[in-house]
């Protein structure tokens, strides 16, 4: 590469700004040569700017984009869902869906049930919440 001194960048310079004038030349012929063209198609066609603006877009669109137009289904509202399990030191909840939360998986690192933190229904008896639990379990294996 030959060593970049001030005449050479500025011969550079030059080189480039004269191949800009000629790319810049040739798109004004080529832009010129165009409009040419479209009056000629409009004066055959006997329209004017005016028509040009207020032509209708839509009028325009072919049945095939309107049949292709996909529907968007709605979007369902979740339901919320009651909490199945509470940590008694801090009242956060967890419904049991998902992945346990980071309290319920360090009691359970600990060594304890996640039973314990089963939420129990008012007037049910812990003997009774069991059972039930354990009905629950007979009923719905899966589960």
């Amino acid at each position: 590469m030959p060593r970049m001194t001030y005449e050479n960048i500025q011969k550079q310079i030059e080189r480039l700004q004269a191949q800009a004038k000629k790319l810049e030349s040739t798109h004004i012929a080529k832009k010129t040569k165009a409009i040419v063209q479209v009056r000629a198609l409009m004066k055959k066609l006997e329209v004017n700017i005016e028509d040009l603006h207020t032509a209708d877009p839509k009028s325009t669109e072919t049945k095939k984009t309107q049949k292709t137009s996909k529907k968007i289904p709605p979007i369902k509202p979740r339901i919320p869902v009651e909490a199945k399990y509470r940590d008694p030191g801090t009242g956060d909840s967890w419904t049991g869906r998902g992945k346990p939360p980071r309290w319920l998986a360090a009691h359970m690192a600990e060594g304890r049930s996640r039973d314990e933190f089963l939420i129990k229904a008012p007037g049910v008896s812990q003997s009774n919440a069991a059972n039930s639990h354990e009905a629950d379990a007979i009923a719905n294996p899966l589960n």
